[in-house]
């Protein structure tokens, strides 16, 4: 049986964001090939048609869920503090903390990074630049948008870490403040 041209890529993307749920969810360095793989619904065999090992593929998966991440600040112009406090609170909301796999991979995923190969690491920090860059776009600086990361990913971090959801929101909220007035200075400022 022959496939379309574009079978191959469509295959690789379909692993990449399975994968990248998976390994959200789980970990990323405790998720076996065989439980990647088939959370695309491959075989391990298929994986390595696509990947030549596991840090590839790690790699990969890191550039698409950052990138993807990325693609919600696409059109918002500089200066608009409007439409980026909305994504700040889409990002800090509760849904997010309690959806690992759907979300942003850094508070789910960083920490595997930092014990990961250098081919790794250079996938992550590429692609944090660029959402950096993206970031720094609509705040006209660097140091607000490194701010604005920083202090976002924490939260979501220590929010998934906490038992209780009202403990959960009380941290989310302190941080939206936090970035409503960092975004409010950076008006005020232009």
């Amino acid at each position: 049986m022959r496939y379309p041209k574009n079978h191959k890529e469509e295959v690789r993307q379909q692993l990449l964001l399975a994968s990248g749920s998976h390994a959200k969810q789980h970990g990323f360095a405790a998720s076996g090939v065989d439980a990647l793989a088939g959370a695309a619904g491959l075989t391990t065999g298929s994986l390595y048609k696509h990947f030549d090992n596991k840090d590839a593929l790690f790699s990969a998966l890191i550039t698409a869920e950052l990138d993807k991440t990325k693609r919600r600040y696409d059109g918002v112009e500089l200066g608009d503090y409007q439409a980026m406090q909305k994504i700040l609170n889409i990002y800090l909301h509760l849904n997010h903390v309690h959806a690992s796999a759907s979300g942003c991979p850094v508070p789910s995923l960083a920490s595997e990074v930092a014990r990961s190969s250098d081919e790794v690491k250079r996938a992550f920090e590429a692609g944090i630049v660029e959402l950096k860059n993206a970031v720094t776009d609509i705040t006209g600086s660097s140091n607000k948008a490194w701010a604005l990361m920083a202090q976002n990913v924490g939260a979501v971090m220590i929010a998934r870490a906490m038992l209780h959801d009202t403990t959960k929101r009380e941290i989310l909220a302190a941080v939206r403040v936090a970035g409503a007035d960092l975004l409010s200075a950076a008006q005020s400022a232009n």
